[in-house]
């Protein structure tokens, strides 16, 4: 049985753009909590049981409202035919572009994910320790399912710079690669919700201001994403967040048009000027510096820096507090524990 802690009741009190007395947290992990608990990656990637006790483990301690299986997020690639590299303590890096002519965008296949035979690699892996995580669920954590946004997932197929490059010179193509995974990026997001995922968190980094402007935004991935969004919620209604690195200040004011329901912040967003932007629309998530505070900082310089998010973006709800991208494998424990702690303590102060 799943003990209630309030942990769901504080994020959706947030997706409603509210708060129920404390600003949930989210602690951004993956590889973290696998060296939090002792283990290399090699050992988690594909040990659905030791995922499963590392990030349970590291979302209680950590004060967490959401856990996330350790995964490898390139295990999506594998199947498809790209080539990876597989280092024994980081994740999975792709080394070598599966599409880069445009016949190969025209021969481009990709599985089913719910068709385990297709795709042994990813079902063996990403699917099992999301499978083995909600197995063991003992708190009312979200759950996070995870996929790549269209255009990162095309990037990575493609080749970022050739798929910006297409954008440019021959848009149709790019049109055409990104038609290509979206469906399949809507399709990983239904297999993460059947394994047991409550929320889905869809990173897009190519998708950043810094590569792309809000306007190329419109005009190659809005539709695409507002896709994924509509197959998704016709699966199952759970919440989407959307995460991007970098500045995303201008392109993040699109997207409560399409239905997302919380937008992840990179520490490059300033908070005082996106808030105002989104306020009553969408809900903000951030944006504690992941390397200069989370990893090399010290818990008070977390705890300053997560009450300054919370000034920012969440005296009035509709905010979680979080890093401002994945917390770096060698983050200490004692730093995310601060922040974790922060979104109580905050209000507590202020009593």
């Amino acid at each position: 049985m799943i003990q209630e802690t309030g942990h769901r009741s504080a994020v959706d009190a947030a997706f409603e753009l509210d708060f129920d007395g404390r600003t949930p947290v989210n602690n951004f992990s993956n590889i973290v909590a696998a060296h939090s608990a002792g283990h290399m990656f090699k050992d988690v990637r594909n040990n659905a049981k030791a995922s499963a006790e590392s990030s349970l483990r590291y979302a209680k301690m950590t004060h967490s409202d959401f856990v996330k299986p350790v995964i490898d997020s390139q295990a999506i690639f594998q199947d498809i035919g790209v080539q990876v590299n597989i280092p024994d303590d980081n994740y999975c890096r792709v080394s070598k572009p599966l599409a880069p002519t445009p016949e190969d965008v025209d021969a481009l296949a990709v599985y089913d994910p719910f068709a385990a035979e297709e795709c042994p690699l990813f079902t063996n892996s990403y699917v099992a320790n999301l499978e083995g995580l909600a197995s063991m669920m003992d708190e009312d954590f979200h759950v996070c399912g995870f996929s790549w946004g269209p255009l990162t997932m095309a990037g990575y197929i493609r080749g970022a710079d050739q798929l910006l490059m297409d954008s440019f010179l021959e848009p149709e193509l790019a049109d055409k690669m990104i038609s290509k995974v979206t469906k399949f990026t809507a399709d990983i997001q239904r297999k993460c919700i059947d394994c047991g995922a409550t929320v889905m968190w869809m990173s897009d980094p190519t998708a950043s201001q810094d590569l792309i402007s809000p306007d190329e935004y419109r005009r190659f991935e809005l539709g695409p994403v507002a896709e994924v969004i509509r197959r998704v919620k016709e699966f199952a209604d759970v919440p989407i967040m959307i995460h991007m690195c970098g500045e995303t200040t201008d392109t993040m004011q699109l997207l409560p048009d399409i239905g997302v329901d919380c937008f992840s912040c990179d520490s490059a967003v300033d908070l005082a000027k996106a808030y105002p932007n989104v306020k009553g629309r969408m809900a903000l998530m951030g944006n504690v510096a992941p390397v200069t505070t989370l990893m090399q900082g010290t818990p008070e310089d977390v705890r300053r820096e997560s009450y300054d998010c919370i000034e920012k973006a969440g005296l009035d709800g509709g905010f979680i507090l979080s890093s401002g991208c994945e917390i770096p494998r060698d983050t200490p424990d004692a730093n995310t524990i601060a922040m974790g702690l922060a979104g109580t303590e905050f209000w507590k102060e202020r009593a």
